[in-house]
């Protein structure tokens, strides 16, 4: 694995996109990003390594990284995608407590980190931060709580649907359907819905022959948002 290259001379305008650092002013970030080490990683790095202690909190200004775990007889399990503007190893930083996942990147990177200690002393002088951050926790929060929902309620097939159409949402729409690019391997999608490969794969293969999907070797396609939501109800 390729150690991160270490980068310097970053403007703090890398950092404008991160949802939580809005309320500053242009003054206050740069004086941020002064204390942030930036460093490049390759795609498929370990960022953060499941159990460790936290020392520090990091803000993607390019790129994408995975949240994930592994179960005790090694499948895959998916927490997150995380992309350009969003934050992790804050939930350590804030209760002391080991890393509960491991973050790795999916693509090339440019991902700002700062000192744990540093962070929770910002945030206690920047209450506008701090409401930020709790408002994005708040999102996180009722998002797992969907999904445990999901997890209890629905079939396999139709987490794989609900989890498209959250995909959609944050990607491209174009004429009633949406383009999900980088497009997911099924060994992802299956981590993401608690189901296998093999469902995976036959449940897209089943929405392909039904005109909902189309696929390329670096695209999904949902061409039809309304039937894929349909699927779900009608269960």
């Amino acid at each position: 694995m390729t150690p991160p290259e270490e980068t310097t001379n970053i403007s703090y305008d890398s950092l404008r996109q991160v949802t939580i650092l809005s309320p500053l002013s242009n003054d206050e970030l740069a004086h941020f990003a002064d204390s942030c080490s930036w460093s490049r990683h390759d795609s498929h790095y370990e960022v953060v390594v499941q159990d460790t202690p936290c020392d520090r909190v990091y803000f993607i200004a390019q790129g994408r990284v995975s949240a994930k775990t592994y179960s005790p007889k090694g499948r895959e399990v998916t927490y997150a995608e995380l992309g350009v503007g969003e934050f992790f190893g804050e939930l350590s930083a804030l209760d002391n407590k080991p890393h509960v996942s491991f973050v790795i990147t999916l693509q090339e990177s440019l991902i700002a980190s700062i000192d744990a200690d540093a962070f929770n002393a910002f945030l206690e002088t920047h209450p506008a931060v701090m409401r930020t951050l709790l408002t994005e926790l708040a999102g996180r929060v009722r998002l797992l709580d969907k999904k445990i929902l999901e997890f209890s309620t629905l079939t396999a097939s139709n987490r794989i649907h609900a989890e498209l159409l959250r995909l959609a949402k944050g990607h491209r729409q174009i004429d009633g359907g949406a383009e999900i690019s980088p497009t997911l391997t099924h060994a992802d999608l299956a981590s993401r819905t608690n189901t296998t490969r093999e469902s995976v794969t036959r449940e897209l293969a089943r929405l392909k022959k039904d005109n909902i999907i189309r696929t390329d070797p670096d695209r999904l396609f949902i061409l039809d948002i309304t039937a894929l939501t349909k699927l779900i109800e009608d269960e």
